[in-house]
């Protein structure tokens, strides 16, 4: 059964090229996206997804107002903020409220696939 992931991120083409990024890995699905806060935590609190792409800065919203809100819950998403607000403060307080990574958008994209490659692949010992 694959691991279920929800990417919370108004934009479009970011959506789609973390779609792409993400295709390889077999055993992970997008069940859902949201372009803003409200949204999100309402998938999340429904769907209860395994991973969660979160951007910071939304249309509507705020990923921190997301991570606020989903803080408590009993069965928290592994959640990798992903933003463009690649500032000390921001990834403080997202750390501080239960994010489990925060990558800058245009500088680590491609960590993402590594983190989840590294947490759902299937590894074999070599020898």
């Amino acid at each position: 059964m694959p691991y279920s992931m929800l990417i919370v991120e108004d934009s479009e083409l970011v959506v789609q090229k973390l779609k792409k990024l993400l295709e390889p890995l077999e055993n992970i699905s997008i069940d859902a996206t949201a372009s803003d806060g409200y949204t999100a935590v309402k998938l999340i609190k429904e769907l209860n997804p395994d991973y969660v792409i979160l951007d910071i800065s939304l249309k509507y919203g705020h990923g921190i107002k997301v991570l606020e809100e989903i803080y408590g819950l009993k069965q928290k998403p592994y959640v990798i903020v992903l933003s463009n607000l690649n500032y000390q403060y921001y990834k403080d307080k997202c750390l501080k409220l239960g994010a489990d990574h925060f990558f800058d958008k245009a500088m680590e994209f491609e960590k993402v696939y590594e983190v989840l490659n590294e947490r759902t692949g299937f590894h074999q010992n070599a020898g």
